[in-house]
């Protein structure tokens, strides 16, 4: 994912399991799909809504809001959800 002023803090990991998300995939899958545990995905999750400003709240879903930031950097776009990259 190339370096932008909002992801700037965000890990590898943390990058990873984000690409992962806007593939379509669950935390159990990106689990599987990291070979973690699924409380690791679930702090990775949570440390990138942190990172990217998403409080929870009732008006929004962060996993959503959280793709779209990523799409939105990566300039990806029509890719077929849950499809894993070599």
């Amino acid at each position: 994912m190339p370096d932008s002023g909002w992801d700037d803090s965000l890990l590898p990991r943390e990058r990873e399991v984000l690409a992962l998300m806007a593939d379509g995939w669950s935390n159990t899958g990106i689990a599987d799909q990291l070979y973690v545990s699924l409380s690791a995905v679930e702090k990775h999750v949570t440390a990138v809504f942190a990172k990217l400003g998403l409080p929870a709240s009732a008006a929004g879903n962060r996993r959503v809001l959280a793709v779209l930031h990523y799409l939105a950097a990566t300039g990806r776009t029509g890719e077929r959800a849950g499809e894993r990259r070599p």
